[in-house]
């Protein structure tokens, strides 16, 4: 009888198990479909023009928020709902904390039609729509509209300038509308321009590229002039702009500055104070009487780059590293560990431990984390065993159970 149920329980954990694998279903990760459209194909120049941002989902979603860009010279943000925000080609929309969920949803933004021109209207960067009851970002689609701003009908295609002058130099040849290239030289410190060009036709807008940071050599800086009617007239300036003058290394700069990353040590003179120079400046200075002088230091004086400094050595005087006290650029105070053989310059700390490693507790941190980890990891480890023998040996119970209940049928049979 014991047999049995040990058979009803192997096949009853075996089903469960089947039925697991069976059942189990993908689960599928809702989306949205965000349409952006206009309600004027046809638009001129001062037209009012309606964009309208429609969300369509098969499930319920609740949050949204979005950055939507467009061109700031060609259309001017009117306003819209409250949850818009922004300007100068730049919107934010940011629907949030909504209380109810919704397979649909529409926004409504007014905008001016400022200049001829192109632009589009589209989002920047990945747009977020949350479904409402799984309460995760659900995958999204959506397009770009393109709309085309025309001229009036009695719109002004006047595109040339009135007068364009520049400094700190001046045009050649002389300005004249009709002429639309020019050519000037200016020295090395001439970075950019000053321009001041008007138009002929107040209407028409001017704008200028090239002039940000002028180079060595050749340069073009372009005056666009853009009429009421889209007409465009471009006015070149070639400019040329002198090399940098080469740089002379004073004495100076030779003596006070080390020639390389780290440097090459020296000891300098500036005025009554003596300095040494190793990747920085060094200000060399008698310990006051509460500095501890390193056991088994004692002062003495050495002679580098002839000149005569003090230093602390062992009682060994052909010892290879001596100690300097000095103050460093910072304006702190402690000894040096300078060594004769390789001249190179290093904070001193105490009991051999020499240069410029200052993690001595972030190091014992570091080593009891990180013996703290492996004890974790082996107990994972035996964790991670003791469940795969676990599991091993309830693999071979349920086979050997469904061994016998295969025997026991066929006994019934005969």
């Amino acid at each position: 009888m014991r047999n049995k149920w040990k058979q009803y329980l192997g096949v009853f954990f075996l089903l469960i198990i089947i039925g697991g694998i069976v059942t189990a279903k993908p689960c599928l990760a809702a989306s949205a479909e965000i349409e952006i459209s206009s309600d004027k194909t046809a638009i001129t120049v001062g037209d009012n023009v309606y964009i309208y941002i429609t969300i369509d989902s098969d499930t319920l979603f609740g949050d949204f928020e979005a950055n939507l860009t467009y061109d700031d010279n060609i259309f001017e943000y009117q306003g819209g709902a409250n949850v818009i925000t922004g300007s100068n080609g730049f919107l934010k929309i940011s629907d949030m904390g909504m209380t109810e969920g919704s397979k649909t949803r529409k926004y409504s933004l007014k905008f001016e039609a400022l200049q001829v021109g192109t632009s589009e209207i589209s989002f920047s960067g990945p747009s977020m729509v949350s479904d409402f009851e799984l309460e995760r970002e659900m995958s999204v689609s959506s397009n770009v509209l393109t709309l085309e701003v025309k001229a009036t009908e009695t719109a002004s295609n006047n595109a040339n300038l009135k007068s364009l002058k520049i400094s700190p130099t001046v045009l050649v040849p002389e300005f004249d509308k009709n002429i639309i290239e020019y050519n000037v030289n200016v020295s090395y410190e001439t970075e950019n321009l000053i321009i001041d060009a008007l138009p002929e036709d107040n209407k028409a807008t001017v704008s200028i590229s090239g002039n940000d940071f002028l180079k060595e050599g050749e340069n073009k800086v372009i005056v666009t002039v853009l009429a009421e009617s889209g007409d465009v007239i471009e006015y070149t300036i070639n400019v040329l702009r002198d090399k940098a003058p080469e740089e002379e290394n004073t004495s100076e700069d030779i003596t006070t500055i080390p020639g390389s990353a780290n440097g090459v040590f020296e000891i300098i003179l500036i005025g009554n104070e003596k300095f040494a120079i190793y990747s920085g400046k060094y200000k060399i200075i008698e310990p006051t009487s509460d500095v501890q002088i390193p056991s088994g230091y004692t002062q003495t004086k050495l002679i580098i780059s002839d000149i005569s400094i003090p230093v602390y050595s062992t009682k060994d005087l052909g010892s290879d590293f001596l100690l300097i006290y000095a103050m460093n650029e910072l304006g702190e105070e402690r000894f040096y560990q300078y060594d004769r053989i390789e001249k190179t310059l290093q904070r001193y700390v105490p009991d051999g431990k020499s240069g410029f490693d200052n993690t001595t507790d972030t190091n014992e941190e570091d080593n009891m984390e990180a013996e703290e980890y492996r004890t974790n990891l082996n107990k994972a480890a035996i964790v991670i065993a003791l469940l795969s023998i676990l599991c091993v040996l309830l693999t071979a119970v349920l086979i050997r159970m469904l061994l016998k209940l295969k025997g026991h049928k066929e006994d019934d049979m005969d």
